[in-house]
């Protein structure tokens, strides 16, 4: 994994991503990988709901007992260049997660953006709440939906005759 993670603050992200957005339940599946599956991600989040393709995002944990800075509100939580630059390097929507232990609560920035660098602390603009479950859910999917438009053409196909 991309930094060894306590079970708790899985569970904690568990809870936070599955709760039942409406009557038909979750709208996420969360897959923790085992370590060094993907440099960089500690799981796969796969969206619920979808019956043509199946979208999902990368996504990077860190946690914080330490709660937040004084001036901006700010999640106490450390990201490296690296770590966000690889994460970056994935074809896909991938995000990173602050978990604030002690509140139960957490934070998400993308990792696609263009204004990232090492961080001392994330901002807590998108708290992981109903809304932003249901925007996190149309941005992957749109992303999935829109790719899904370039036709890949294998050559490694077997052939007709027989």
């Amino acid at each position: 994994m991309a930094n060894e993670l306590e079970q708790s603050v899985k569970d904690i992200f568990v809870a936070l991503m599955t709760e039942a957005h409406s009557d038909d339940g979750a709208i996420f599946n969360v897959r923790f990988l085992d370590d060094d599956i993907l440099p960089y991600v500690d799981c796969i989040v796969e969206l619920v709901g979808q019956k043509d393709y199946l979208p999902f995002c990368y996504v990077q944990l860190k946690s914080t007992k330490t709660g937040y800075t004084k001036k901006d509100k700010r999640l106490k939580v450390k990201f490296s260049q690296e770590s966000i630059s690889g994460l970056s390097l994935y074809p896909a929507p991938t995000y990173i997660v602050g978990i604030d232990e002690k509140e139960k609560t957490g934070y998400l920035v993308s990792a696609n953006g263009d204004n990232l660098s090492s961080m001392a602390s994330m901002a807590t603009d998108f708290p992981i709440n109903p809304p932003n479950r249901g925007n996190l859910w149309n941005e992957v999917n749109d992303f999935w939906f829109k790719s899904r438009k370039i036709k890949f053409n294998s050559k490694f196909v077997e052939s007709e005759e027989e």
